[in-house]
This record gives C-alpha cells, sequence and structure tokens, in this order.
C-alpha cells in the first residue's frame, strides 16, 4: 500500500486515479468487444459472398443444361418437320395432326422434366398437334408474342417468350419458339417449347433457407420469368429496381455479389437489405439471381455477437462494484486498513478472473474461426453428396461428395444395393423412402437419420429423397448432407454459457457476502455517506447474482435436470405468500400490489420454490411497467371444470407489437428506450414459461383491448378496474380427489378469455 501512495502525482488524489483506472479498464472492455464484433460481421459477410457467388455458379450451370437440350430439341422439331413437310400451310396441317407425331412430341417433351409441353402452330395460330392431348385442343395462340415474333419476322431465329399463364392447365410458363417456312420461303406456321418455372422452383427450394433466400430466373431484358418463392404478381413483369438492374445495367457486370437496400418488386416498392449473387448465362438471353437477406447472412454473427455483449457488460459491472467500494474504503480512517485491504484483494481476483475469461472468450473466437473455415474450405470444393437408385434400390451412379462421406468409391457401389450406408437393422434407402407417408404422398421426404461409412463409423446425416421417371421407370435422387459440425457447435455453445455462468458466480458469492457483512455491522458502524454506496454495490451484486442464476436455469432446463418437488397446496396460500414476498419491491417501484377476486378452495399441484420463482417474475415486471401509484392486481378464477387461471394485471403502456412473437424467447427484450431502461435478462419469461409446462400449465398474456372490454368486475370489492395493460396469465391443473395427483395432460387454452 505505502509503495503504490508513493508513485501518485503530486496532489493527485487517490480516489481519482482508482476512477481512472476504471475508466481505462470500462474502455478497454467496451472497445476491445466493439472490435471482435465489427470483425466477426466483416468476415461473416466475406464468408456469405462467397457461398452465394457459389450457389449463383451452379443455379446457372443447371439452367443452361436444361437451355441447351431445349434449344436442341426445338431446332431438331423444326427440322424434321421442314425437311418432310415444308410444302405449304395446308400440307402441313394435315400432315401433323396424326398420332403418331403427337406420340413424337410427347417422347420428346419426356426427356427433361424442365420441358412442359412441345406443340406446333398452323399460319393462324392454331394449335395443330401437341405433346400433352390428343387430339389437339382447338384454340388459337395468335395473340401471343412469341407467334407474333415469328409471323412477322423472317430472320427473329429462336425467340424466348415472357413467362405467361398456359391456357389448357393455368400454370406460369414461358416458351421458345422457331418459324416453319414453306417451299417458297412463306410463314406457314410455329414450333413451340413450353419451359416449366415450377420446375425451376421446385428445385431452387432445396437450396433455399427457411424463407431467407430468393432464387430469380429473369430474361435479359429483366423480365421474370421463374422466381421461388414464386410470386404470380412479378411473374412476366420487368423488375428494373432489384440487384440484377444494378449489377447488369447500371454497373455493366455479367456477374457479381453485392449488398444492396433497393425497392424490392415482390415487396410491393419496400426497401430490404439483401445480399444478392447475380450470374448472365454465356449462351443464352437469361440472368441467374440468388440473393439472402440479413436474417439469415448475419445470423450466426448476431448470436456471438449476443454473446460477447453479455460478457463484456458482466465485466463492466463488475469492475464498477469492485472499484466503487475501492474508492470509499481508501477514504476511511486507519483502523479500517484490514477491511480495505481484503476488499483490494478481492477486487484483484475480480479482475484475475475477468482477464482469464476474456482470455477463454478470445480462444473460443479462434475455435470458432478455425472450424468456419474449414467448413468453408469443405464448401467451396465439393457439393453435397448426392446418390441416384432405381426402383429395386440398386445404385446406379453417386458423386465425388458422397465418395467422400461414405468412403466407398464408386466402382465398389454402382449397381449394388444401397443397404451398407444403412447401419445394421435399419432400411436401405429405398425401404426408408418407402416406410414414410410423406414420400407415398409427395413423393418428396426430408429427414435426419444416422448413416454408416465404409469403416462403419455413424454419422447424423441430412436426407433429401425425391423421385422421378425416366423411360416409364421410377427412381429417386438421394441428397446427404453430414450434420456432425452442427451437432458440435451446438454443444459448444451451451458448454459456453455454462462455463462462463460457473465461473462468475464464484468471485460473486465472495462480494456479496463481504457487503452483506459490512451492511449487517460485523465490522462496525458504517458512516452514512459510506453506508449509502454500500448499499448500491450490495444491490449490484444481487442484481448480477440473478443474471447467472437464469443463466444456470436455462442451462438445467435445455439439459433436462431442473428438478420439482410436487406437492397438494391451497392456492389462496400461494398466492398470498407470492404477494407477501413481493410487496417490498413493489413500494421501492411506488405501487401496490393487491389480491382481487380468488378460488377459496382451490387446490394445485406444484412445486412450491418453482411457482413461487414464477409468480415474482411476474409481479416485479407488473411492478416495474406501471406508472407510479398505480395498482397491480392478482385475479384467479375457473377456466372450466378441471382448470384454473391467475391473472397478473399491471398498468404499463403494454407489449409492443413487433416485440410480442418473441416475449417468450431467451434473452429477448423489446428494443425501445423505455423498456432498456428497466433492465432485466431477457430470460425470466422463457424461465418461467419452461416451468409452468412442466407443472402441466400454460402461461401466456393478452392486452386489455385486445379482450374486446375496458373494465372487469371485482368480486372481493364490488368495484369496476380499468384494464389499460397487460395480462399476463398462468393455467393449471385443478386438483380435486378425481385425479388423484396424477399426471395431467397439457391444457391448450384460448389466448384471450
Amino acid at each position: 500500500m505505502t509503495g503504490r501512495h508513493e508513485l501518485k502525482p503530486a496532489g493527485l488524489p487517490t480516489s481519482r486515479l482508482a476512477i481512472a483506472l476504471a475508466a481505462s479498464l470500462v474502455l478497454a472492455i467496451i472497445v476491445g468487444a466493439a472490435t471482435a464484433i465489427w470483425m466477426l460481421r466483416i468476415q461473416e459477410i466475406g464468408k456469405w459472398e462467397k457461398q452465394t457467388e457459389t450457389f449463383s455458379v451452379v443455379l446457372a450451370e443447371t439452367v443452361s443444361q436444361q437451355m441447351d437440350f431445349a434449344y436442341t430439341a426445338l431446332d431438331s422439331i423444326a427440322e424434321r418437320i421442314q425437311d418432310r413437310w415444308s410444302v405449304s400451310a395446308e400440307y402441313l396441317s394435315g400432315k401433323l395432326s396424326t398420332h403418331d407425331f403427337h406420340q413424337f412430341l410427347r417422347e420428346k417433351a419426356a426427356l427433361s422434366p424442365a420441358v412442359e409441353v412441345i406443340s406446333v402452330l398452323d399460319v393462324d395460330g392454331n394449335v395443330i398437334n401437341t405433346s400433352r392431348n390428343f387430339p389437339a385442343p382447338t384454340y388459337s395462340l395468335a395473340d401471343r408474342d412469341y407467334f407474333v415474333a415469328q409471323r412477322d419476322n423472317p430472320v427473329q431465329g429462336t425467340f424466348l417468350s415472357s413467362s405467361v399463364r398456359s391456357k389448357t392447365t393455368g400454370k406460369w410458363m414461358f416458351f421458345l419458339s422457331h418459324r416453319l417456312t414453306g417451299s417458297d420461303g412463306e410463314f406457314i406456321g410455329v414450333v413451340i417449347l413450353g419451359m416449366s418455372p415450377s420446375f425451376y422452383s421446385q428445385f431452387y427450394e432445396k437450396l433455399s433457407a427457411d424463407g431467407h433466400a430468393t432464387i430469380g430466373l429473369l430474361r435479359n431484358d429483366f423480365t421474370y420469368l421463374a422466381r421461388w418463392p414464386e410470386r404470380g404478381e412479378v411473374m412476366g413483369m420487368r423488375n428494373l429496381t432489384g440487384s440484377t438492374y444494378e449489377l447488369v445495367h447500371e454497373k455493366n457486370k455479367k456477374s457479381g455479389v453485392l449488398i444492396t437496400n433497393n425497392p424490392r418488386m415482390s415487396e410491393g416498392g419496400k426497401s430490404v437489405t439483401r445480399m444478392a449473387a447475380v450470374q448472365s448465362l454465356e449462351k443464352y438471353p437469361l440472368i441467374i439471381n440468388f440473393s439472402v437477406d440479413e436474417d439469415l447472412y448475419l445470423a450466426d454473427w448476431r448470436k456471438i455477437s449476443t454473446g460477447i455483449v453479455i460478457v463484456a457488460m458482466s465485466g463492466i459491472l463488475a469492475i464498477v462494484a469492485a472499484f466503487s467500494v475501492l474508492v470509499n474504503l481508501l477514504e476511511r480512517r486507519e483502523q479500517d486498513l484490514v477491511v480495505t485491504t481484503e476488499l483490494k484483494q478481492q477486487a484483484e481476483v475480480i479482475n484475475r478472473n475477468q482477464a482469464h475469461l476474456l482470455k477463454n472468450l478470445t480462444e473460443q473466437q479462434i475455435a470458432l474461426k478455425d472450424s468456419s473455415d474449414r467448413l468453408q474450405a469443405i464448401f467451396q470444393n465439393a457439393a453435397d453428396g448426392i446418390i441416384m437408385i432405381d426402383d429395386t434400390g440398386k445404385i446406379e451412379a453417386l458423386n465425388p461428395a458422397a465418395v467422400a462421406i461414405y468412403g466407398h468409391p464408386a466402382i465398389e457401389v454402382v449397381g449394388k444395393n444401397g443397404k451398407f450406408f444403412s447401419p445394421p437393422g435399419q432400411p436401405d434407402l429405398l425401404g426408408l423412402a418407402m416406410s414414410r407417408r410423406e414420400f407415398l404422398e409427395t413423393g418428396c421426404l426430408r429427414t435426419e437419420a444416422e448413416r454408416m461409412r465404409k469403416d462403419g463409423s455413424l454419422f447424423p446425416a441430412e436426407l433429401a429423397i425425391t423421385e422421378y421417371y425416366h423411360a416409364g421407370r421410377r427412381k429417386l435422387i438421394v441428397i446427404v448432407r453430414d450434420i456432425s459440425e452442427r451437432r458440435k457447435m451446438e454443444r459448444m455453445k451451451s458448454e459456453f454459457i455454462s462455463t462462463v455462468s460457473h465461473e462468475l458466480r464464484t468471485p460473486l458469492t465472495a462480494i456479496r457476502g463481504s457487503l452483506g457483512l459490512i451492511m449487517g455491522g460485523a465490522m462496525g458502524t458504517v458512516p452514512e455517506k459510506i453506508s449509502a454506496l454500500m448499499g448500491m454495490a450490495h444491490k449490484n451484486s444481487e442484481s448480477l447474482t440473478r443474471l447467472i442464476n437464469d443463466l444456470l436455469d436455462i442451462q438445467k432446463i435445455e439439459a433436462g435436470k431442473m428438478d420439482f418437488v410436487f406437492e397438494c397446496l391451497p392456492l389462496q396460500n400461494l398466492l398470498q405468500t407470492a404477494i407477501g414476498n413481493n410487496q417490498a419491491f413493489a413500494h421501492s417501484m411506488n405501487t401496490e400490489i393487491v389480491l382481487g377476486s380468488q378460488l377459496e378452495q382451490a387446490m394445485v399441484m406444484v412445486d412450491t420454490g418453482r411457482f413461487q420463482q414464477v409468480m415474482a417474475n411476474l409481479l416485479s415486471n407488473a411492478c416495474k411497467y406501471s406508472p407510479e401509484g398505480a395498482v397491480v392486481q392478482v385475479l384467479s378464477m375457473a377456466r372450466d371444470d378441471n382448470l384454473i387461471r391467475i391473472e397478473v394485471i399491471d398498468q404499463g403502456a403494454g407489449i409492443p407489437e413487433n416485440f410480442r412473437d418473441r416475449l417468450f424467447q431467451k434473452f429477448s427484450q423489446a428494443d425501445s428506450s423505455d423498456t432498456r431502461a428497466k433492465g432485466g435478462t431477457g430470460l425470466g419469461l422463457a424461465i418461467s414459461q419452461a416451468i409452468i409446462r412442466q407443472m402441466h400449465g400454460d402461461i401466456g398474456y393478452y392486452m386489455a383491448q385486445d379482450a374486446g372490454h375496458d373494465t372487469v368486475q371485482d368480486d372481493a370489492e364490488g368495484q369496476d378496474i380499468l384494464r389499460t395493460g397487460t395480462h399476463f396469465y398462468i393455467d393449471l391443473p385443478l386438483h380435486t380427489e378425481g385425479n388423484g395427483g396424477l399426471e395431467l395432460p397439457t391444457p391448450n387454452p384460448d389466448p384471450l378469455p
């Protein structure tokens, strides 16, 4: 102590040195956390830019292959017609309206799942023959853009039409058309090939992520030909405001990735921030757009950032509390030197633990980055495994990614049954598909199952199985993805939160105990000025303890290790105890808790401590969000013969509309300055919901204005009380002699009474 005092600058009080040191530590934590969050954001955006570009390249190659087939098929049909029947329009109509030619067109269309229909039109736009029906339907397509283009322009060549609804099926389609020329060079008809955007939509759907991705196929004049998710209002429309137009037209690029918040046609002109990857096809007048929104490409970054903020704020609170005690103890008399030394030692322990936590956090970030880099490298160099099997379960082909996943060389498995991919006692791929109702009804199946490699080891896999028909026989395509890394990351997250919570609780317990002894007079009478600051430090240590306990409760719930001791107890006594336990807190907020109408003889089967934990959370929230001088009501009522409801009613401003769907999620807090000023971890309601469900009950809320009335009759007082705030309710099974305390089914009451 003496040496440190001698190093002080002359005339500078010790308290100011301590305050400056605390401010420096807080600033260092804030700068470090902000820098880490910003760098993680940059890395996450860079990773997703590479991923979206890869997806767009794969999609562009797939579309190009389909268009290769379509153009070739269209040219071959036109060449065959003109070689054999290019005499006149009348001769053409007679020769092509036969069943043999219909069968020829049907076989051509069946070669590609992307081709919906192939038809031949006469000089007036009437259908002569079609691959879909025989005889051909009697309607005219003379008003279609592809017919007008071929009729009026002898040198048009193959024409790619806009997307239109089919007159036969009502589905969205776009067409390739080819002009038919007679012996004298006159226009005698048109061959058209219809491409179904629904085929692309089904393909795109497998690559999207819970509605956060959008994939579009556009003509080079920015007209929508296909889109997923499908939006009928934009099909066939030109999009001159989106990311495709910005990159291709304004920036004059063929491909690339950009982040933009331009108005979106599909959102009615609303601006939405998205990352878009655009690829223009070299051989065809088509453009592919693959885009994802911020909720997807920044999801992992937001989760990690939340953890960083929580740890940083915990450290700041610990530092502020420790240095507040240190500054005040330095000004005490000489006889308090022993107590001052003790508190400084505790502060040093806190600093060492905080440094250890920050080091662990850095190591975790490095480990997460290494894992992410490995996954990115794998993704860049290999796609998901794809296996093709026939209707007997034999493997017809598998790609290099599947070879890498399972360890079986292609030469060893092609032509054999795929049962060696399945663990012993489980069906092969065909048997797995045929055993699921989803596959039998829709022809598609998405599931997760354990798979077996060549060396006999098991791994969790995500499987997508789809059926298709080739040459009249059913085939299956199986897409397999190894999800071992995903499971590992989930375990790492849970272990990280648990470790941080336990490491913080140990030094905090010592701080709380020391402050409690001082406040209780164990060290003598505390001066009034110091007592106020000691009380503030003790209160903040209690808040930090509640935060850690909430984190540990969440971990217990997720691990299924929260213990319950159920007892049959009178509801009235439980509610009176809850009000008594929380009345002092209500008075500190200048509010009052009152017990309104109740069921005096009702009995419930609950864990007393956990029930009081839930009531304390609801009552403290009601007091915090009610205005000064307000009354918080606690009511109980019968919902039916087997169900009772407990309501906690405040008089606050209500829950913001944009926050209601996240109210019971972990770490959720309303995004407004008013609610942030109230404090809290955002864990209380999530924990309460898990506890009540373990008691076979339900928890929810409704707003007074949503219930359709503004007052409620209080049976005890006989007065109408205005409902201006939020009603949180708990529904529990009524315990009677009839049910004998057995486990009751979880009720599912209406959200509103």
